[in-house]
């Protein structure tokens, strides 16, 4: 199974939510008091794999996926705090939702999974920006992960 892939696999299921999952579009109010039924991670990833070949299926590690997706779920407003502060005169509102979910899955893995070097989230989701957003992208979710780990290795 690929890391790579389901990282990847992680944040385009993050980034489809983004636009159908109020818990992760809506102020922490909303969110606190968001009781419609919910998609857990299975369903998503569920939904993401509907569409895959068997052996693409094979190369994702769902384990993996469930643990990053129910992660940047439930500290989706701590992990926007960090985005606000480091990405300089740009609102959650006003960002590309693809740069959103790659910095989301990023900043997951660098504060909260220590078996995963930070080094290699940072690597991944600059290349996942390189290759999904715009040509800036990869050096903009550089930087704001560049600070978000200087300041969690402070």
């Amino acid at each position: 199974m690929s890391r790579r892939d389901s990282r990847e696999a992680a944040v385009k299921i993050i980034f489809q939510n983004t636009f159908t999952d109020s818990r992760l579009f809506k102020s922490k109010e909303e969110f606190l008091t968001y009781n419609s039924e919910e998609r857990n991670s299975e369903a998503m990833i569920s939904t993401y794999t509907d569409s895959l070949t068997e052996e693409e299926i094979d190369l994702l590690d769902t384990v993996y996926m469930k643990d990053v997706i129910d992660g940047v779920v439930e500290k989706v407003t701590a992990i926007d705090e960090y985005i606000v502060k480091y990405s300089k005169d740009w609102t959650i509102e006003r960002m590309s939702k693809v740069d959103l979910a790659i910095l989301r899955v990023a900043i997951y893995e660098i504060l909260y999974k220590e078996d995963i070097p930070s080094g290699v989230s940072i690597n991944e989701a600059v290349e996942l920006a390189k290759k999904y957003s715009h040509n800036d992208a990869g050096s903009f979710i550089n930087g704001i992960l560049g600070s978000v780990y200087n300041e969690s290795n402070a």
